[in-house]
């Protein structure tokens, strides 16, 4: 005899809650919505967001970063064309129609544009011009144009023309063409000073040879090298910029005072003994118009190049005395005192000595008395002859060698004991 097994009542309920289950998700997923429907993407290059415009003698300079992707924010493909457009701001409501000026393909990137003015726009009355970019894809459509950027119509400045850089004491004095009966705002001078390569270090001269009559002399340089720069020559201002070594940049912007009169030069008080630069300048004319502060820029100059040497000797030492000195006769000597100079750079001293004969007139070379630059403002002369008088002079050395003009001699003699 056979037994058939019956599933009790629980179980056949949870064979029936399995089986919708599964059931369901069957259904789930043949019948699953593949939601609304994309349209392709149109390709459209995203719109410019940081147009600048320059001016710089009769053409407008614009700048702009080319996006990398479209408006779906994929990635451009295909050539990019870039549109410029222009038109005048005028006191009217009303915005004028944009005029292209300009087309040109382009990258994504940093990128760039000139128009050159007509010369109707390059004369005064100033007036305020207004730029956009627009970008379109290879099928010529564009997601709409940028903000405006604006420059200046109107007349340029006239370029810097004979900028000329000389080496002296004060740093670099820089001269050029001086603009006479300019209008006001027209006087401004920007210039760029880069840095070239440093200088050879001078080598410090040897000390003179003192059995040569000529060489025994002192190095005599004019007094005019240590006066004041012209009062007509206003110090160069340096403008913010960024370097790698804040002691000397490579690139500095420097700029002669505003609304003030064309001086013909300036001094560039910030550069570094034993360096090159290289200097460019041009004029800047302001202009504000319609709550816009603008410049209009000349062309640049001619570079000019320049190593700031130091050729300068330091003060002459003031002040010489002069005493016996010793108390013995093994420790008889002569002793000389100064006022100690102040140059920065001051290396120290050289004392020159000469005969003086018995009627009082200086005799014979010059000897240098010390083989190197005594550090201190005073010396004693240990080699004096009793009874012989003699006239002293004191030089002051810097420390790339260079020696100023001789003190006044004070005379003196070493007593016979």
């Amino acid at each position: 005899m056979k037994f058939l097994l019956i599933p009790c009542h629980s179980q056949i309920r949870r064979w029936l809650s399995l089986s919708a289950v599964a059931l369901s998700i069957v259904f789930a997923a043949g019948c699953a919505s593949p939601g609304p429907p994309h349209a392709p993407s149109l390709d459209l290059p995203e719109v410019v967001k940081d147009l600048t415009a320059e001016r710089v003698g009769d053409k407008v300079t614009l700048h702009w970063t080319t996006p990398e992707k479209t408006t779906d924010h994929i990635a451009i493909k295909g050539t990019i064309t870039a549109e410029i457009c222009r038109f005048s701001v005028s006191a009217s409501p009303a915005t004028p129609a944009c005029t292209v000026v300009k087309r040109l393909p382009v990258q994504s990137g940093s990128s760039h544009a000139e128009e050159l003015l007509p010369p109707a726009m390059t004369a005064d009355p100033a007036s305020l011009l207004a730029y956009r970019v627009q970008l379109f894809n290879v099928h010529q459509r564009s997601a709409g144009s940028s903000s405006e950027a604006f420059a200046a119509a109107g007349a340029a400045p006239p370029p810097v023309e004979q900028l000329r850089a000389t080496s002296i004491r004060e740093g670099i004095q820089l001269e050029w063409q001086q603009q006479k009966d300019a209008a006001p705002g027209y006087s401004q001078v920007q210039l760029d000073r880069h840095l070239v390569a440093p200088a050879a270090t001078a080598a410090t001269p040897a000390p003179p040879n003192s059995t040569s009559s000529t060489a025994r002399k002192p190095t005599l340089r004019s007094k005019s090298r240590k006066t004041s720069p012209p009062a007509a020559f206003a110090s160069a201002k340096p403008q913010a910029t960024s370097t790698t070594k804040p002691e000397t940049p490579d690139d500095v912007k420097l700029e002669t005072p505003k609304r003030a009169a064309d001086a013909g030069g300036t001094i560039d008080q910030t550069t570094q003994k034993g360096e090159s630069y290289r200097y460019t300048a041009r004029r800047v004319r302001e202009i504000s118009l319609a709550g816009h502060a603008l410049e209009v820029r000349s062309e640049l100059s001619a570079p000019v190049a320049v190593t700031m040497l130091d050729t300068f000797p330091p003060g002459v030492p003031t002040g010489l005395e002069a005493v016996p000195g010793g108390a013995t006769a093994s420790d008889r000597s002569i002793d000389l005192s100064w006022t100690p100079d102040t140059d920065p750079d001051l290396a120290g001293y050289s004392v020159y000595r000469q005969e003086v004969t018995s009627t009082g007139q200086v005799a014979g070379p010059a000897t240098r008395l010390n083989p190197s630059p005594i550090v201190g403002p005073a010396y004693r002369d240990q080699t004096a002859i009793p009874g012989h008088r003699y006239a002293y002079r004191v030089t002051a050395v810097d420390a790339t060698g260079n020696e100023s003009a001789p003190s006044a001699d004070v005379q003196e003699t070493l007593r016979e004991q």
